[in-house]
């Protein structure tokens, strides 16, 4: 059994000002930074030490990981990049299409937009989340990969879960799972911030 520490970056420009945040870029916040900070301070107090380390190619995700891990020896995954929003990107969040009846995700509203659907990104993100963990050696630390809310979510609803209550990726909110036999099973999912943790 493999450990993966799957984990959204700190608080940017674009979530401070309420507006749709894909494949456009934005700076970490002064309060993204400490919110960084206090991730760092969180695998630190539990004696999680990370082998392998990844951020997508956006540099808010990369900003976030190398503040919660302080090493630049890290790769850059397109695979687990945020969902493309097309034409909404940039926009203010009320502007974004509302759910179908019954949905639990955008489903492929951004499309005729330009952008991706749920299944595009849930499965992107399958892909190259498996390959980094298949190439992880069984006695290696944990595994870090730094993400984003959206794609987190579409991975979540790919690998077989359903909407719980409980469960929210704010800035900084980390999934653990746990790999094994091509699968992946989450088993908490934590919030430094609050400093709670959420255990399936």
């Amino acid at each position: 059994m493999k450990d993966l520490y799957l984990m959204r970056h700190g608080q940017t420009f674009f979530n401070q000002e309420g507006l749709v945040q894909g494949v456009y870029d934005s700076p970490l916040t002064d309060l993204g930074i400490e919110q960084a900070k206090q991730a760092r301070a969180f695998f630190e107090k539990n004696g999680i030490e990370f082998g392998g380390i990844y951020s997508s190619t956006q540099e808010r995700a990369s900003d976030t990981l190398e503040i919660v891990t302080g090493r630049t020896d890290y790769t850059r995954l397109k695979g687990v990049k945020e969902w493309n929003f097309g034409l909404f990107e940039a926009q203010p969040e009320r502007l974004q299409p509302k759910f179908r009846a019954g949905a639990v995700s955008f489903e492929d509203l951004y499309v005729p937009y330009g952008g991706e659907d749920v299944a595009q990104v849930g499965e992107r993100m399958l892909t190259s989340l498996t390959e980094v963990m298949k190439k992880t050696p069984a006695v290696e630390n944990p595994t870090l990969v730094v993400s984003h809310g959206g794609a987190m979510w579409a991975f979540y609803l790919k690998v077989g879960y359903l909407p719980d209550p409980n469960i929210y990726f704010s800035n900084c909110a980390i999934c653990h799972y746990q790999y094994e036999n091509d699968q992946f099973l989450l088993r908490q999912v934590i919030d430094p911030l609050a400093k709670t943790v959420y255990d399936l």
